[in-house]
């Protein structure tokens, strides 16, 4: 039997929002949202023991871009490896408050 969803109470209301909003009111609104969404991810990071810069980027790219391709992110991650044995790269900054 296929499921049956139901649509969000809210959609509509956010949708209407949206689309009533300035281009500016857009851009602080995701803005808002992706520093949100780094904060709690370095915080599960932390909650998680995660030291190691390499590990922590990631970590944090399989949370922030869940689509990414395996083959993508595990070659994003080799760089970030190599350049951190270079002595070029640190880890990704922590932002303030976390």
């Amino acid at each position: 039997m296929p499921s049956v969803t139901h649509p969000e109470p809210g959609q509509s209301f956010l949708d209407a929002r949206i689309a009533a909003a300035s281009i500016e009111e857009r851009v602080a609104w995701s803005a808002r949202k992706r520093a949100l969404g780094i904060r709690l991810v370095w915080q599960q990071a932390d909650e998680a023991g995660i030291h190691d810069p390499v590990e922590q980027a990631e970590f944090m790219l399989r949370r922030l871009y869940p689509e990414m391709p395996e083959a993508w992110l595990g070659h994003v991650v080799a760089r970030l490896a190599r350049a951190r044995a270079e002595g070029v790269w640190q880890g990704f900054e922590r932002p303030t408050g976390v």
